[in-house]
């Protein structure tokens, strides 16, 4: 290499050398000016708040909203106390009124007059068929879900467990604003802590402790009783309990209920229903018509004359 030729390369080095030490001037000039909008600092960098992006369980407003409550013995006090209910011991509990045994077989869960909290147990061999146990009002004091888990008004729901998982939190937008009976308003976030026997298939049962409740949230939705629920939706991780359970609630149905051999079964019992329901329906045609026909008939009058009168004409 030339003398001429390294000469230009050690300038080069030079001038690159004394450019990057050159420190960045321009916001002290801007500050001197009072340019303070140009000297402003960059935001800082902070954690992204992430409140979506659970998925939906089923089509938008697939689900239909149900409610439950509890039954109070207070309210059937002045009826005839004519059913005894029973244990799964065949322990004798008490004696009631007939109605308030029914609505607590249906809703699950009753207050007593002495304070004593009953729940559903299963059936037995004893008085109506159907136990009850008596819960601890400090552990369950609202009542008792699936897996021992404690019903809290608002929050918990009813569910089929092949499509939502125990424990899981849900979100439902239709419910996002409601005014609850205290005032507040709800954020939208339930939680699956219980199950039913008629709780099939894509259904929600809201637990909100008292029939009062559900009249007051019930006319505020218009009676438009559908819902959109959303599993894995973050900003509702707050009512997870963490139980161990339900790391084994995780694996549900999924995969059967969308294989083939149930999609068909259930669109052959949808079938069967659907050709009840129309064979009902052309019965109860024919039966109308039927009436329709023998009321348009004119009644044939009998003659006031006896039989003998009669034959003698």
């Amino acid at each position: 290499m030339s003398s001429r030729g390294l000469l230009l390369i050690i300038i080069g080095w030079s001038v690159i050398a004394g450019t990057g030490a050159r420190a960045d001037e321009s916001k002290l000039h801007a500050l001197a000016d009072g340019d303070f909008w140009l000297a402003q600092e960059k935001i800082p960098r902070g954690a992204k708040v992430k409140e979506c992006c659970g998925y939906p369980v089923g089509e938008r407003q697939d689900f239909r909203l149900s409610f439950y409550w509890l039954a109070y013995e207070s309210e059937y006090a002045n009826e005839r106390y004519d059913v005894d209910i029973y244990d799964k011991n065949g322990w004798w509990l008490g004696r009631y009124p007939s109605a308030f045994v029914y609505e607590l077989t249906l809703e699950g869960t009753g207050i007593l007059r002495d304070g004593r909290v009953v729940n559903y147990d299963g059936q037995c061999e004893y008085g109506t068929g159907t136990c009850f146990a008596v819960l601890d009002p400090e552990v369950h004091p609202l009542g008792r879900g699936v897996q021992a888990r404690q019903l809290v008004p608002f929050r918990s729901v009813a569910v089929d467990p092949r499509y939502i998982p125990i424990g899981s939190p849900i979100y439902v937008p239709e419910i996002v604003g409601m005014t609850l009976p205290d005032g507040t308003t709800h954020d939208g976030c339930l939680r699956a802590d219980d199950m039913g026997g008629a709780i099939k298939l894509h259904k929600l049962d809201f637990f909100v402790e008292s029939y009062f409740n559900f009249k007051f949230l019930a006319d505020q939705q218009w009676w438009h009783l559908k819902a959109t629920p959303h599993l894995d939706e973050p900003r509702c991780e707050y009512l997870r309990v963490g139980q161990p359970r339900e790391h084994d609630n995780e694996h549900v149905d999924w995969a059967t209920i969308h294989s083939r051999k149930y999609q068909v079964a259930q669109a052959q019992k949808a079938r069967a229903s659907h050709k009840r329901q129309l064979a009902a329906a052309q019965l109860a045609r024919r039966r109308k018509h039927a009436l329709a026909v023998k009321s348009s008939r004119p009644s044939k009058k009998r003659s006031g004359r006896s039989a003998v009168a009669r034959a003698g004409r």
